[in-house]
């Protein structure tokens, strides 16, 4: 979750009329659809389905553990796709807690496998690329149905679009309900109408009555993911990687030196970071560990104010820091 939105969809959110009517969270047997019906007043079913079955538990399903993904630095570090794949992710909290801008934190589709990039582009945000970048970053995920039961050792989560804006994932619980954590919030056990979970693909998942432009309206599908071992996710900066393109840029060890790709679509500012390396012992001003150069594009959000250093990457150092706020005083008393 939580990647740049769609300015369109944005400013039609504005437009969004009425509260969404809440369905039957039960499959019509006979359509093999959701059921339209309107559900009995306190039920998630309408009356033709109060034993409607739910998805089969293989056994391996998480406790809704709400208490460790509640803890503040937690909450803010891990979004919806680390909440379902069971992910915690201590080296995240403490870059939290340590330099803020949690956010760049998140764990998202295809950082562990080199693509975090994928992503960027709006057309691409897309059930097809999401459901690849996740199957990549874990090999070992199968597809499933709600109807299917996951073999031993692994359990059931869901994926759904917004296609352009956003993706969103969901968990099924041991016991049977289905929990979601959207980006920095809480854990949440029910849907866009406050309503259990019961099926994810029959839930209202259409927040745009709340005041938000989000719509899941796409079901990626279910799977079945590994829950008897740790799953790695790739995180913010330290996701993407690639090679430099520019020549005689050499590493410590004579290679070619790689950067970490600029984190955009976790910001949502559309602003680029790039920190040349800090090194020492040289016998010029750059190579002596002054050479650092940012370059800040679109840097002025909403205000007029330019971003503050709280908004700067994990990798920016408190020698740089210092750089920074001096080299400013002194640009300052030259323009004086």
């Amino acid at each position: 979750m939580a990647l740049p939105k769609n300015r369109n969809k944005t400013a039609k959110a504005a437009k969004v009329a009425k509260k969404p009517r809440a369905a039957c969270q039960c499959y019509d047997i006979q359509t093999g659809k959701g059921c339209t019906r309107l559900p009995l007043d306190g039920s998630l079913f309408c009356a033709q389905h109060q034993n409607c079955p739910g998805s089969p538990l293989s056994g391996s399903e998480p406790i809704r553990d709400t208490k460790y993904y509640n803890k503040p630095y937690v909450r803010k570090s891990h979004n919806c796709y680390s909440y379902a794949m069971f992910v915690h992710d201590p080296k995240g909290e403490e870059l939290c807690k340590k330099y803020g801008n949690c956010r760049d934190k998140f764990h998202q589709p295809g950082a562990k496998t080199g693509h975090r990039d994928a992503l960027n582009k709006e057309e691409r945000r897309s059930c097809a690329v999401v459901e690849n970048l996740m199957m990549g970053d874990i090999p070992e995920v199968t597809k499933s149905t709600f109807q299917a039961r996951c073999p031993a050792g692994t359990s059931k989560v869901a994926a759904v679009v917004d296609k352009g804006v956003d993706y969103h994932w969901y968990r099924q619980d041991r016991d049977g309900y289905w929990s979601h954590k959207d980006g920095s919030n809480k854990v949440k056990d029910y849907d866009a109408l406050k309503r259990r979970i019961f099926n994810p693909e029959l839930a209202s998942r259409d927040y745009r009555w709340q005041g938000s432009d989000l719509n899941y309206e796409d079901v990626c599908g279910f799977y079945c993911v590994p829950r008897d071992r740790p799953v790695v996710l790739g995180r913010g900066v330290n996701g993407a990687r690639r090679r430099s393109t520019r020549k005689g840029v050499r590493g410590a060890r004579g290679g070619q030196r790689t950067e970490a790709l600029p984190i955009l679509m976790q910001t949502g500012r559309g602003y680029d970071i790039r920190l040349d390396s800090l090194q020492r012992g040289g016998k010029t001003r750059r190579q002596r560990g002054r050479g650092y150069d940012i370059r800040l594009n679109s840097l002025q959000p909403q205000g007029g104010l330019g971003l503050s250093w709280t908004n700067y990457p994990v990798h920016s150092t408190d020698e740089l820091r210092k750089r920074y706020l001096m080299d400013t005083k002194t640009s300052r008393r030259h323009r004086k």
